[in-house]
């Protein structure tokens, strides 16, 4: 992929780390038009963009594994993003060890809200495991601006569903993470991100009924 090509596709900032050996399925070439059109347009931006939630009961019966898994191979934050939300409306969790590892390598902006949504409706002790493996390295990375605020609301959100606490093992670390960062506000990501959980389920809902 050329240098625009990259930054297109979400790969704005290149970054060295212990995960980037990590492998993931990955396609750079184009997309196809039919998929494109079908369903990263309606959904890349999220279940709150005008039409996303009538667009989901309307489709999501011709959604399937196969689509899933070439949304989430494919070199774009739009994708992969659309490709994390429908694994999770599908119930298709054995693409969370895939989600995890893109988590993981953060290869692409944006996507990681989408990645922290499917592993919080997963709910297992392996998307768990993803979510902190990632805040114990990036909240100690504090020039990279990447998803650190929704990886810890997915936490929080996490913790209150279980009952656990390993939110509260990260809250030093976030401290010294948004020093100087005056418009990162933990609980308005949190809140933000139990809303929109909230709004996913109730979607969820109205397509199985």
């Amino acid at each position: 992929m050329t240098p625009l090509q990259m930054h297109v596709a979400g790969a704005t900032v290149q970054h060295l780390g212990p995960f980037g050996e990590i492998v993931v399925p990955t396609n750079t070439s184009p997309l196809s038009p039919e998929i494109r059109d079908k369903w990263v347009r309606p959904l890349y931006f999220g279940l709150r963009h005008d039409r996303a939630a009538a667009f989901v009961e309307k489709n999501l019966g011709e959604a399937d594994l196969e689509l899933v898994k070439v949304l989430l191979s494919h070199f774009d934050w739009r994708s992969r993003k659309t490709g994390a939300h429908l694994a999770a409306f599908l119930g298709l969790s054995d693409f969370e060890d895939q989600i995890g590892r893109l988590l993981l390598r953060s290869d692409v902006c944006y996507a990681g809200f989408g990645y922290c949504v499917a592993i919080a409706e997963f709910n297992t002790p392996i998307g768990v495991q993803y979510l902190n493996r990632y805040l114990d390295y990036y909240l100690k990375k504090p020039e990279l601006f990447f998803d650190q605020n929704n990886v810890m609301a997915a936490l929080k959100y996490l913790d209150e569903v279980n009952g656990t606490k390993f939110f509260d093992l990260h809250l030093g670390n976030w401290n010294d993470f948004v020093v100087g960062k005056q418009n990162w506000d933990l609980e308005r990501s949190i809140d933000g991100f139990k809303e929109y959980v909230a709004l996913f389920k109730d979607i969820k809902k109205r397509c199985e009924t």
